[in-house]
């Protein structure tokens, strides 16, 4: 006998969503369904969708962009203080360049150990990008225009000023007066700790399973920009 619409309804809130939060900091609303079969509760995809939107409006999931969830209630994000100064210099240099940045030392209030040689990544035009290396040289940076896998640790320099200029993609995670976004800047790194061996790759993914436990991101912004690199994002923290 089917169980009735109400039962539905708190199975899912009292187990399906718990046992889901439990399992990881955020998961797919394919994830949910997945677990309702398995429990043998047969819901229509319009009667599920109105019960998730209830169990965020009531805090039991927070809405972590489209069809993902989270457990999270409080933002993570990072701080632009980092790369305030080469805004800055950029920003005089190119006001009308669109450009964004992100630096390795943003993230690590989520590293096991500091990392000891601090790294910028900004991102504009190609046609720019050598242009930009040039300038940036000219004011006592280590810039790199779009360097290659050959050699990569002669491009990271002692102390914190080198830059590694690398193209924008459309689409991808808009930033906020030139600081990249966490979910962008995650992605990134997940590439570029490959490319340029910035640390290996347990750190690696110590520091994205950390950021993704630590607080409310948009999931489904991180996963598309993802794609968008062909990049095979993964976590422990995510329920696909």
């Amino acid at each position: 006998m089917m169980k009735s619409s109400l039962s539905h309804k708190t199975h899912l809130f009292t187990h399906t969503l718990p046992v889901l939060k439990q399992q990881g900091a955020y998961f797919s609303i394919e994830a949910v369904k997945r677990l309702l079969i398995a429990d043998e509760i047969e819901l229509a995809d319009s009667s599920l969708r109105k019960y998730l939107s209830k169990a965020m409006d009531t805090g039991i999931v927070s809405d972590a962009g489209r069809g993902w969830y989270s457990r999270h209630t409080n933002p993570v994000s990072l701080d632009p203080k980092p790369v305030s100064k080469i805004i800055r210099e950029v920003k005089k240099a190119f006001p009308l360049l669109d450009f964004c940045c992100w630096s390795t030392v943003q993230f690590n209030p989520f590293a096991l150990h500091l990392i000891g040689q601090p790294t910028i990544f900004l991102y504009a035009e190609s046609d720019a990008l050598e242009t930009v290396a040039d300038t940036l040289k000219k004011s006592g940076w280590y810039a790199w225009a779009n360097p290659g896998r050959v050699n990569a640790q002669r491009y990271v320099q002692p102390g914190e000023k080198t830059v590694i200029l690398r193209p924008a993609i459309s689409k991808q995670p808009e930033s906020t007066d030139h600081a990249a976004p966490i979910e962008k800047a995650l992605v990134d790194l997940s590439v570029e700790s490959q490319k340029l061996q910035l640390f290996d790759s347990s750190e690696g993914q110590r520091i994205i399973d950390d950021v993704l436990g630590t607080g409310l991101l948009q999931a489904s912004v991180l996963l598309g920009y993802a794609e968008l690199k062909r990049e095979k994002f993964e976590s422990k923290e995510l329920i696909y």
